[in-house]
């Protein structure tokens, strides 16, 4: 084993596997050591964040339940269905904008850096 084998940090372009921790190219879609898919393979359309926003856009939440944060995406769903209640009485709109608006940024966001989430 020589001392190249042996480093303990990533060098330019390169990561740690999600799973075995090995030094593996950023690019890598599976890690060639233990086989663990690290990326979705490319589709057509590979911009989740677009998806998550464009779904939290329709559906306040829908984009977090889209990036599999189903807490979250409850969360929203709620809070605009609270703030469309209170929009009887026009204080809610306001809320309901607000927590419309958050939703799209927070799922555009959360697709880009999902440590955001935890």
């Amino acid at each position: 084993m020589s001392t190249d084998d042996a480093r303990d940090t990533p060098g330019e372009n390169e990561v740690y596997c999600r799973e075995c921790g090995e030094i593996i190219r950023e690019n890598a879609e599976i890690c060639p050591e233990c086989g663990v898919r690290q990326r979705s393979p490319s589709s057509g359309f590979d911009n989740d964040a677009g998806i998550a926003a464009v779904a939290s856009l329709l559906i306040p939440g829908a984009g977090q339940i889209y990036l599999g944060h189903l807490g979250r995406g409850l969360l929203f769903l709620f809070g605009s269905f609270v703030a469309g209640l209170l929009s009887v009485f026009l204080v809610g709109i306001p809320f309901l904008l607000a927590i419309w608006v958050y939703g799209i940024y927070d799922a555009y966001h959360l697709a880009e850096n999902p440590e955001r989430a935890e």
